[in-house]
């Protein structure tokens, strides 16, 4: 999809649409990473925190995959991902899900629009 989207952009961008004007695109492919940092540890901190009030371990993981939250992250806003309910296999003809997951995943997303919802800043 990547290569029919980089062709159709330099298509449209070769259309002179006002004389004595030119256009230029570029488009990179790949995800900036979303490394490590003191402010995703906050609010990673904070998120284990709200999920241990049910009595569940919440645990940083890498997954070396490419997110919206890492363009959302190299953008300088804290940013947690991977908030969704527990499964596997994804984006495979084998994903499944833990449905005795939903309910705790829906408390914490609750609980962490609470706390930072309510005015409370979000590290920085």
């Amino acid at each position: 999809e990547f290569d029919r989207v980089e062709h159709d952009l330099a298509r449209l961008s070769a259309n002179k649409m006002i004389p004595e004007t030119r256009v230029e695109a570029h488009l990179v492919r790949g995800f900036p990473p979303m490394p490590p940092s003191p402010v995703t540890d906050a609010l990673a901190q904070q998120a284990a925190d709200i999920y241990a009030e049910l009595g569940r371990k919440l645990t940083l993981e890498s997954s070396g995959g490419a997110a919206d939250a890492s363009l959302i992250f190299a953008a300088g806003v804290p940013t947690l991902d991977g908030l969704g309910i527990v499964g596997g296999g994804i984006h495979t003809a084998d994903e499944y899900a833990e449905i005795d997951s939903i309910a705790p995943r829906l408390y914490l997303l609750a609980r962490l629009i609470q706390v930072y919802g309510k005015g409370d800043q979000l590290p920085r």
